[in-house]
């Protein structure tokens, strides 16, 4: 599946090339100068600094050889650890060549001994004058002049000088560039993400003009694609996910925030910008709520929701992971390393760490549900779509004046609802109680709000008078309002009630002896929490009643009692209703009841039924209705049945659009004074020690006056001219992109422990470039991109590859497996079933059934995977819905990481399970089909034409007679198959969700699935070079 790499131990791997390269080099080397950066900073971090290094807890001796002065200082035993020159007067030269155990360094369980080879280097070192130098990347770039090379057709640009003059130096030549079909299928995936299409690849071979190529970039780079193929790698690094981790892992909605990291690259926003947005976009002057928007990348870590944990522990690791993201995206230092104690490689102390720990630790927040503090923010990406929905919204209610006005078809209406049956009668109560003290207010629509203390247990009583008689059922509304807790219809926190039971009583108005009390033989609701059933209000039982589910819906809800006998009385009847609220749990009284009673049958009557003073109104002729009832008449027309109506619902359906098509996104926010920071003695949060503020590490520039003690401050300061990191490691992390590794291999660690540049000067150029242009990230990959060092062929023979295995020289092109996204984007672009429309919520791709609740069954908590259906499954996968503790299988399985933490570089494993899951997986099976089924709805002379076309969908080049041949055969191996076998053929074309074409023969296209599944899982189809 992918060409197989010679691998090296990361941490050592520079020093053992440096020290090889020295070694061999002849006569030469004997007369070179030992570099510290390059030959023993490298071994000292490996063999030494960790009982002799930064860590000043764990120093050995008082032995410190990270710095010069240090190193040459007398000890406490009177002798020099090193003496410039003098091998015999330096301790540690005799320490290392001890052929005693327990007094060679290093010691025995602290590892191997130093080798031959690292020994001569360190003495030729101490013999050349023990020569320090600041490491590397602790000094500012500096613009290196260009080089010299021999070779001076080559270059394209600047980059191609330095990356050919280190070629030279090794005696290696760069090949020759790769052919266009190659290149553009190599561009196409590095700027977009997504394959060339045939047409772009025809038009781009067709070009003959020199600037052919620079204009496929300039066309690349406007992209949309070319955003969400960037933000892929930035959601890596941010730790972005769909839900909050840890053991409940309960969904969260912060994709507003995804969409604008896309739009961000799309309109190339200077990473100078886009680092300031994002850390600290909420204290920029007069910030736009997109700016903090931004902000949301520092809320990407996980929350915790379990009960019973210490908030101030889970608070206290939000810190830490802001602070460790934060350093290791933009300064490529394992910063994390001196939370307990000094960095034991890198000049970093447990108070520096702790000094950085205060920018990030005056959010007010919990530790527990810390979803707080949140802004609710348009998504940057749909300013086009809500200003048209503004339009549409402006054009409604201007027909919405007219509308209103419009009443031709009230009487028609009126007659119609004379003859209406579905009648209830609203009653407004003479007299209302409350057994446990509380308030309750008529309101204008007869309803009563209930309002003031809230008992544990509540009995309502209301009386009424009606002159109604023969009736069969009262209905109980029970409404929402805005003084209710959490906008339900309960009086309960989480807005929910429970009816635990309901009394009727009808007493004569003329004859108060006749009274009787009325028995309901049945009770319906338009919802029933699940175990709360309206029918449990009818027993006796007060650990039973009915309940809503006030807690998840936010709506009225609606109870009709039919009675077992009518019931009234002529003359008038009172009617004395008894609400009781008598659970265990208790405050979960009904907030805002109405009363209505019917004399229709009651299985007739629903839920919605109109008022009987309405119907009343409508029987009347027009000459004899009252004013009132005339304007009764009118409003409910309107409100309901009117011209106006469809028109108010479309402009509240735009209107919600508006304000709900966008969650709220959890940003930052400071709050002054809040807390003081402490370093934390082990990094424990319940072990604070000495008070310390603001500060940077001493080992970098610091912090100038304009730059204020705040998240601002910081990050200003991080993309300051004088700062030596933020530049190289964006230069180098946008390297590593395209080229597999960056000229620095340990993206994630630009330290002592770190890979040294390949090519520094390369670097520094780059870096300085970057700055110079505004830091202009389309110009840097520009820059990339349109080198000779890019366009190189990727096919060299063994000799060439066996010089360079690693291309650490980039004596060739890059060639590298498709990432985890691209690879299923791929096949559902040239399968056509991509649905490409930018931004927006997370969607559900196919995955194993069960698997959630396999892996992350929380009783109350968990849910099944809600699979999409549709053009909703065929999205780029950066909009796949990404649960922490169980990651899409797909996705992870091309080794995309669970994102519980920031991911600088992601692993590159060649597995079966891989070839098994592109081979079977739905996804690409069902692509597969509709490859076939396009195929073959397309006009082609032959088979050979149609096998021809199809290779070059799925790799982008033509093939050749060998590989036609070898194709053919496969496809009529296929088709034997399926021929003899239609159980194969219907499993086949049944997998996946999308349609099947019933006008194609089903063996035939069963057949080219099984063909177009072989290209798919080509080699060459999932790698890019």
């Amino acid at each position: 599946m992918n060409n197989k790499r010679m691998t090296f131990s990361i941490c050592s791997y520079s020093a053992v090339l440096s020290t090889l390269m020295f070694m061999t080099g002849g006569s030469h080397a004997q007369d070179a100068t030992v570099a510290f950066n390059q030959h023993i900073r490298p071994l000292l971090s490996n063999k030494c600094f960790v009982c002799h290094g930064p860590d000043a807890a764990k120093r050995e001796a008082g032995l410190r050889l990270d710095r010069r002065e240090s190193a040459l200082a007398t000890l406490d035993s009177g002798a020099q650890a090193i003496v410039p020159g003098d091998l015999q007067a330096s301790k540690l030269w005799q320490r290392i060549i001890s052929e005693d155990e327990f007094t060679r360094m290093p010691p025995v369980e602290h590892g191997e001994p130093l080798s031959a080879d690292e020994k001569r280097l360190l003495k030729k070192w101490i013999q050349q004058g023990a020569t320090y130098q600041t490491h590397w990347a602790f000094k500012p770039p500096q613009r290196p002049e260009l080089p010299t090379v021999n070779f001076t057709d080559w270059p394209q640009n600047a980059v191609d000088y330095y990356v050919l003059a280190t070629l030279e130096s090794q005696g290696l030549q760069p090949s020759g560039e790769a052919d266009k079909q190659a290149l553009i299928r190599r561009l196409a995936f590095d700027l977009t993400g997504l394959p060339p299409t045939l047409e772009d690849i025809d038009a781009f071979l067709a070009d003959k003009s020199p600037d052919s190529y620079e204009r496929l970039v300039e066309s690349y780079l406007a992209s949309p694609a070319y955003g969400e193929n960037l933000a892929s790698v930035w959601l890596d690094l941010a730790r972005y996910a769909d839900t909050n981790g840890y053991q409940y892992d309960t969904a969260r909605k912060h994709w507003v925030w995804r969409d604008w990291v896309i739009h961000a690259y799309n309109q190339n926003k200077p990473f100078n910008q886009f680092t300031i947005e994002q850390i600290a976009g909420d204290l920029l002057p007069d910030a736009t709520p997109n700016q903090i928007l931004a902000t949301g990348f520092n809320r990407n870590h996980g929350i915790t929701i379990e009960g019973g944990v210490i908030g101030e522990e889970y608070r206290t690791e939000y810190v830490m992971d802001r602070l460790i993201t934060t350093s290791s995206v933009w300064m490529g230092l394992t910063v994390g390393c001196a939370r307990c104690h000094d960095h034991k490689y890198d000049p970093i102390s447990q108070q520096e760490f702790y000094e950085l720990y205060a920018f990030f630790n005056l959010v007010p927040e919990q530790g527990q549900n810390g979803f707080q503090p949140q802004a609710q923010v348009a998504s940057p990406l749909a300013e086009h779509r809500l200003a048209s929905i503004n339009s549409r919204i402006i054009t409604l209610r201007d027909k919405l004046k007219v509308a209103k006005n419009n009443l031709t078809g009230l009487e028609p209406w009126a007659a119609t609802l004379a003859k209406q049956g579905d009648i209830w009668r609203v009653l407004s109560a003479a007299s209302t109680t409350s057994s446990g003290g509380t308030t309750i207010t008529l309101q204008p629509d007869h309803s009563l709000l209930v309002s003031g203390i809230n008992p544990q247990k509540d009995i309502y009583t209301f009386s009424f008078r009606t002159d109604q008689f023969d009736l069969t059922a009262l209905r109980l509304q029970c409404l929402t309002h805005p003084s209710l807790p959490a906008g339900g219809p309960g009086r309960h926190g989480n807005s929910n009630f429970v009816l635990t039971g309901i009394e009727l009583t009808a007493t004569s108005v003329t004859d108060p002896s006749q009274t009787r009390k009325i028995t309901f033989r049945k009770a319906r609701a338009d919802y029933n929490q699940a175990g709360y059933n309206v029918m449990a209000a009818l027993d006796p039982n007060k650990s039973t009643g009915w309940a809503v589910d006030g807690p998840t819906r936010k709506k009225p809800a609606t109870a009709i009692f039919e009675a077992k006998a009518a019931f009234g009385y002529e003359g008038g009847t009172i009617l004395t209703l008894t609400l009781k609220h008598e659970a265990p749990f208790g405050t979960h009284g009904i907030g805002r009841p109405r009363i209505s009673i019917s004399s229709e049958p009651a299985e007739t009557l629903s839920f919605t039924g109109i008022d009987a003073t309405i119907v009343d109104a409508a029987k009347l002729p027009t000459d004899q209705r009252t004013e009132n009832q005339h304007q009764l008449l009118v409003d409910f027309y309107q409100l309901n049945f009117g011209p106006a109506v469809k028109i108010e619902k479309e402009i509240k359906r735009l209107e919600q659009m508006q304000s709900h098509a966008f969650p709220a996104t959890m940003v930052m926010k400071d709050q002054p004074g809040i807390r003081k920071t402490h370093i934390l003695n082990r990094g424990q949060y319940n072990e604070p020690t000495t008070e310390v503020r603001l500060g940077t590490p001493a080992a970098l520039p610091p912090m100038t006056p304009e730059q204020k003690a705040s998240r601002l401050g910081l990050a200003q300061w991080l993309t300051s001219d004088e700062h030596p990191l933020t530049s190289r490691v964006a230069v180098n992390r946008y390297w590593q992109i395209f080229f597999g590794n960056g000229l620095v291999k340990t993206a994630e660690d630009f330290g002592n422990q770190g890979s040294t540049p390949s090519h520094p000067q390369l670097l520094d150029y780059l870096a300085l470039e970057f700055m110079n242009s505004g830091w202009d990230i389309k110009h840097l990959h520009r820059s990339i991109v349109s080198s000779a060092t890019y366009r190189q062929s990727s096919k060299v023979g063994r000799q060439k590859y066996m010089q360079d295995p690693e291309n650490i020289h980039l004596s060739r092109g890059p060639r590298m497996r498709l990432t985890a996204e691209q690879i299923r984007d791929n096949v559902l672009s040239v399968s056509g079933l991509l649905l490409n429309t930018l931004g927006g919520a997370s969607v559900y791709p196919y995955q194993p059934k069960g698997i959630w609740l396999e892996l992350n069954n929380r009783p109350g908590y968990s849910r099944a995977y809600p699979q999409g259906t549709g053009v909703q499954l065929y999205r780029r996968s950066l909009y796949t819905f990404w649960k922490r503790t169980v990651p899409s299988p797909m996705m992870k399985t091309l080794d995309a990481p669970e994102r519980e933490f920031c991911t600088l570089k992601r692993s590159h494993t060649n597995t079966p399970l891989q070839s098994l899951l592109l081979l079977n997986g739905i996804q690409f099976v069902e692509a597969a089909r509709q490859m076939a089924g396009k195929l073959l709805k397309q006009s082609f002379v032959s088979d050979r034409q149609r096998i021809i076309h199809a290779f070059r969908l799925a790799t982008g080049r033509k093939p050749n007679e060998d590989e036609i041949e070898l194709l053919t055969a496969a496809l009529q191996q296929q088709s034997a198959t399926f021929e003899q076998d239609g159980d194969a053929v219907n499993n086949l074309l049944q997998v996946g969700d999308s349609a099947i074409d019933l006008t194609l023969d089903p063996v035939r296209l069963a057949s080219w699935t099984a063909f177009c599944r072989i290209l798919l899982n080509l080699d060459e189809t999932i790698t890019k070079g």
